[in-house]
């Protein structure tokens, strides 16, 4: 193989290697991981967190010393004259006189110091308040997705059994047909009911094509909660009589204390209660100390090099600020907040209660989901033993077809019902877990 050659078979692989489609193999538990991991909304909510973190960051650096320098190039274009008094220095008469140099620059370095203000502890834990919250709101939006994600999973294999049910029932009827053609034909079955088994196949048909429809799209629905690339194919190795959430039936206060919202309601309440602290505490005084050091260059000239016109000085002190005309806005802005965390603790009492309902609803719909789930299992076991038996019977001719057609139909139904009630035990499984925070 020479070289052009084996350039075009790079092109090749170049061009139709990234076309190719990815299969994922999904149980539940992968798909809820999978979601998690590459959803856009959560790894944007992590940068939530860094923020928070990083006001904690600053707020702790409050404490630290403010040293900052600076540097004063100051040109005098037209010298400030001063008022000489008669008699001052044997002068005659009072005069003005322009007294100081052409250039006066001054480069310094300041230092500060906070060493009373109980602003900056309360700084701190408003932003730790803040980290809090923000972590709560990430785990909210966790556990929205993986519900999304269980239901989406969940309404898959539930359509995949209703197309495969769809499809065994075409293929029922399909037989029922050729075995009603063959009887029409030998004279033994009236034409309406040979006509009647053929539409029934149509319908079946029909049928398997809606079904299959929904299959698709509720597989669509599950790489958009899980956030796959559309052309992949999903391959999931659950089942629903398989999966078991091992739902644990909590006592109704855990289920409360576990929730995100009532979580969420009480740090807000501690925020608010905070910023009103904060906001008294502005009308209190501060106290820091301060210093500088300094290197002044005064001359007539720009040459900075001359050394003996530099000079040298420093300082140190205390200040006080005490605020006075602030203390009205304080106030007003303390007591805002303070209806605030009345506020928030009236929802919060009020969330406490819809959450305890939430979760005793729940817990009696997972009760009557399970009855219904084993209700329907029985029927179906029973639908089944009675289609056999009308078989055997339709088949020695013994059972006409009508017959036959009605046991089938609650066969059928027999067989939805059950898949139905255990798609919706598991969803009711799903609604409990959620009501009672145990994602």
């Amino acid at each position: 193989m020479n070289k052009y050659n084996l350039i075009l078979v790079f092109l090749a692989f170049s061009v139709f290697l990234p076309g190719q489609e990815t299969t994922l193999r999904l149980s539940l538990k992968d798909a809820v991981e999978t979601g998690v991991k590459n959803r856009y909304d959560l790894q944007a909510a992590d940068y939530n967190l860094d923020i928070a973190n990083n006001d904690i960051s600053r707020a702790k650096k409050e404490w630290l010393p403010d040293v900052s320098a600076s540097g004063n190039v100051h040109i005098n274009t037209q010298l400030q004259k001063m008022f000489i008094p008669a008699g001052f220095a044997g002068l005659e008469d009072p005069m003005l006189v322009g007294l100081g140099a052409y250039n006066v620059s001054v480069f310094g370095v300041d230092v500060s110091q906070p060493i009373y203000n109980k602003n900056i502890r309360t700084d701190m834990a408003i932003a730790r308040n803040n980290l809090e919250l923000e972590r709560e709101k990430k785990r909210e939006a966790e556990n929205n997705i993986r519900e999304r994600i269980e239901q989406s999973y969940l309404n898959v294999l539930l359509r995949d059994l209703q197309y495969r049910i769809a499809q065994n029932n075409e293929q029922r009827y399909k037989a029922y047909f050729e075995l009603a053609e063959t009887k029409f034909r030998q004279g033994a079955l009236i034409e309406n009911d040979y006509l009647k088994a053929r539409l029934d196949l149509d319908n079946a048909a029909v049928e398997t094509q809606k079904v299959k429809q929904n299959y698709e799209l509720s597989l669509t629905n599950l790489k958009y909660q899980i956030n796959v690339a559309p052309e992949t194919e999903l391959i999931l190795t659950d089942s629903l009589e398989s999966i078991d959430l091992a739902t644990d039936v909590v006592p109704v206060e855990a289920g409360i204390a576990n929730r995100s919202e009532i979580r969420q309601l009480s740090i807000m309440e501690e925020g608010n209660r905070l910023k009103a602290l904060h906001a008294r505490q502005l009308s209190l005084p501060t106290l820091s100390a301060f210093g500088n050091f300094s290197e002044q260059f005064t001359y007539n000239g720009l040459n900075f090099f001359q050394s003996e016109w530099w000079s040298s000085f420093s300082y140190v002190g205390v200040r006080l600020r005490v605020p006075i005309t602030a203390r009205t806005q304080n106030r007003l802005l303390e007591s805002d907040f303070t209806i605030r965390t009345v506020q928030t603790g009236l929802n919060l009492k009020q969330r406490t209660a819809d959450i305890s309902y939430q979760i005793r609803n729940a817990a009696t719909e997972l009760d009557n989901a399970r009855q219904n789930m084993e209700t329907t299992r029985n029927n179906y076991e029973l639908s089944q033993t009675i289609y056999k038996n009308q078989q055997v019977q339709f088949d020695l001719g013994a059972l006409q077809y009508n017959h036959l057609l009605d046991t089938e139909k609650a066969l059928s139904a027999a067989e939805q019902n059950y898949i139905q009630a255990v798609y919706q035990f598991l969803l009711a499984e799903i609604g409990y877990r959620k009501a009672a925070g145990v994602f």
